[in-house]
């Protein structure tokens, strides 16, 4: 079996994408790669708020769903893998598993773990093997969240005097992409507003209309999660004649109440089809379609010609 030597962590992410390719996606995906113990004390600083958020036992309110949630769910998982290398080098029950069959069958199309399982082993006295299960894996971001992921798991293990050399990589995905514009399951700002919050946004100083236009860009990114309330409680408010004296003029453009009522539609058909299915053309479609008609709502707020 052939693991890379990396220098980097970064380079796992490169790799991976590299692997990819032109390819729309890859089935059975797998990267192997091996480093020396150093490269742990080397944290991925522009993804380590992200992955400490992610591992916090206690899922983040910016967070649509967190890993340490599930890990740490019937105790603590992290430490029991440390107890088990402890006891038992080339344990087979070194194993964090994030979900069950019980969390499967329930979720419908609500956010659950795609990185489903790490199993650790100690070989030939300080060598890690370390086997990773995900059962879809976008690269290019949500890959460096996880590597960083790995690195702090692997740090705490590190803390409780095991002695490590090596690590050996394993990185195994059902379905692994590319998608640049992914938003990592992190809550737009717009999402965690009520209705009433929603409209100091939409008075007539100048600031209010900025800020909108900063929290709508925030929400042009492609997601697994579909919420379309804030849109519509935008449509409510400036469509309500009782409050048109004091909504500003730019939200008052025809354009503006035909580009929200467009997006509305396509995001509940959008949630109907993940519904039906996780990945095909259409809602390849449906989401280049949300994104192209929230850059147009986007320029005529901002008057761009």
């Amino acid at each position: 079996m052939v693991y890379e030597e990396i220098t980097d962590l970064e380079d796992i992410s490169i790799k991976a994408k590299e692997k990819i390719g032109s390819d729309a996606y890859l089935i059975n995906f797998d990267l192997k790669v091996t480093f020396k113990k150093n490269l742990i004390n080397n944290c991925m600083s522009s993804v380590y708020q992200d992955a400490l958020d992610f591992q916090n036992p206690v899922r983040p309110d910016t967070l649509h769903m967190n890993h340490g949630e599930y890990i740490h769910k019937c105790g603590d998982g992290i430490n029991n893998v440390i107890n088990q290398l402890k006891e038992k080098h080339a344990s087979n029950r070194a194993i964090i598993s994030l979900i069950n069959q019980e969390n499967i069958m329930e979720s419908k199309d609500t956010p659950i773990p795609s990185f489903m399982i790490l199993q650790f082993s100690i070989e030939d006295g300080t060598k890690l093997y370390l086997t990773t299960y995900f059962r879809a894996l976008e690269v290019s971001k949500f890959l460096r969240i996880n590597t960083e992921e790995i690195r702090q798991i692997i740090e705490k293990i590190l803390a409780k005097n095991i002695q490590l050399n090596e690590i050996y990589l394993n990185i195994f995905a059902f379905r692994a992409y590319i998608d640049l514009d992914i938003n990592p399951l992190k809550k737009p700002k717009i999402d965690t507003y009520d209705k009433q919050d929603i409209l100091k946004y939409l008075l007539k100083e100048q600031s209010n209309l900025n800020e909108l236009i900063d929290l709508l860009n925030e929400k042009n990114t492609s997601s697994t999660v579909i919420k379309y309330l804030s849109f519509q409680n935008i449509i409510d408010w400036i469509n309500d004649s009782n409050f048109n004296s004091i909504i500003h003029s730019d939200l008052k453009k025809p354009l503006v109440n035909q580009y929200l009522k467009e997006i509305v539609d396509i995001l509940v058909e959008l949630e109907k089809l993940r519904e039906q299915t996780s990945h095909n053309e259409l809602i390849d479609e449906k989401q280049k379609l949300y994104k192209n008609n929230l850059n147009q709502l986007i320029k005529v707020l901002r008057n761009d010609s």
